[in-house]
């Protein structure tokens, strides 16, 4: 049985870290030797790197092999040796000095440990360098400066085929202290995200961004309904994802900004032109809008989102001259005529400073 001529190496660092976890627990010493029969990992530090002849052999042989007399000149000892098995494939030797009739029982329980243990840290070192290459994807299409054949080349190593989504969730209640956000925005959900296929996540910016294949991601597992998320179209240009990024990465500066699903009327646009506004600009933007009642503000939408009064009004359920009375007293709260398109435009984004500075 020969090794899987397409698998890494097995590493020293990863079996010395196996044998040392497991050699407190019996009374011999524990060596792990590579595909070619190296010893890559023991207790006695003057043998690593040497040869073992018994190892090549349960290489070239497939089976466990006994070392009852080791030849002289060689690093062998008495002791038996058995094959290591990682991923269905012959990756190593693990042998048990000491008597050969007498430890051939427990090298095989010894050997077993050993290759459940490294598969196990395979898999935690998949999953680690998954995560990790997920927050850098990430980081990178909101960074600003990737170009869109870059872009492209991260996504598609990451296994992500167009086309694409991007889908962003934030805390429902906007905090001045990231580190205060709700668990369910953290690593750990990030990293659930990761094993599986079809998308990869990362908490950046005190939110979680989730990069999908396929189909724009209506929910996310583990995440309250009232979470804040805005999400993407699907897209097969890596330029139009990396603008939609560099977007959301505008929004986690205000939280306020991302929409709750069911909430008022969201115009992306408008949300990332005021994310984008210097701080005295919004604070002053606020102020206008902060006189306003909350049936001042709805019907201010509703004149910005429909095609006349009549039409607002009817959105509302209420008469036109009630309307019409609530936009008067916005006038005269804050000096802005909703009949007025500059007026209205300069009256939306106020309402939008309002929210973002938490109000």
């Amino acid at each position: 049985m020969a090794p899987h001529p397409r698998r890494a190496p097995l590493s020293g660092e990863l079996a010395q870290r196996v044998v040392d976890l497991i050699a407190p627990t019996i009374s011999h010493n524990i060596n792990v030797m590579d595909e070619h029969g190296t010893i890559i990992a023991c207790l006695d530090p003057d043998r690593l790197g040497t040869l073992h002849r018994g190892a090549q052999r349960v290489i070239a042989e497939g089976r466990g092999v006994l070392v009852t007399q080791p030849r002289p000149g060689t690093a062998d000892r008495p002791g038996a040796n058995e094959p290591l098995m990682v991923d269905g494939s012959l990756r190593g030797v693990v042998g048990v000095t000491g008597d050969p009739k007498e430890v051939a029982p427990l090298a095989r329980i010894v050997a077993l440990t050993v290759q459940l243990l490294i598969a196990q840290e395979h898999e935690q070192d998949t999953a680690t360098r998954r995560h990790t290459e997920a927050r850098d994807l990430v980081a990178a299409l909101a960074a600003g400066t990737t170009e869109p054949a870059e872009a492209e080349a991260r996504l598609r190593a990451a296994g992500l085929a167009p086309p694409w989504s991007l889908t962003l969730w934030a805390d429902p209640e906007p905090r001045p202290d990231a580190s205060a956000a709700p668990p369910y925005l953290s690593e750990a959900v990030a990293a659930r995200v990761n094993a599986l296929d079809g998308g990869r996540a990362a908490v950046l910016y005190g939110a979680l961004w989730l990069v999908g294949s396929g189909a724009a991601a209506e929910e996310q597992q583990g995440l309250p309904p009232g979470t804040r998320r805005t999400a993407t179209e699907t897209t097969h240009d890596a330029a139009v994802l990396l603008a939609h990024a560099e977007e959301s990465r505008a929004l986690c500066r205000y939280a306020g900004l991302i929409p709750v699903p069911g909430g008022r009327p969201w115009s992306r646009e408008l949300a990332v032109a005021v994310a984008h506004l210097p701080p005295r600009t919004l604070a002053r933007l606020a102020r206008t809008a902060a006189p306003l009642t909350a049936a001042q503000r709805e019907s201010a939408d509703a004149v910005a989102t429909t095609a006349s009064v009549q039409a607002a009004a009817d959105a509302l359920y209420v008469h036109r001259n009630t309307l019409l009375q609530r936009m008067g007293r916005i006038r005269s709260a804050t000096g802005l005529d909703l009949r007025r398109a500059d007026h209205l435009a300069t009256l939306r984004m106020a309402l939008y400073a309002h929210t973002a500075l938490g109000g």
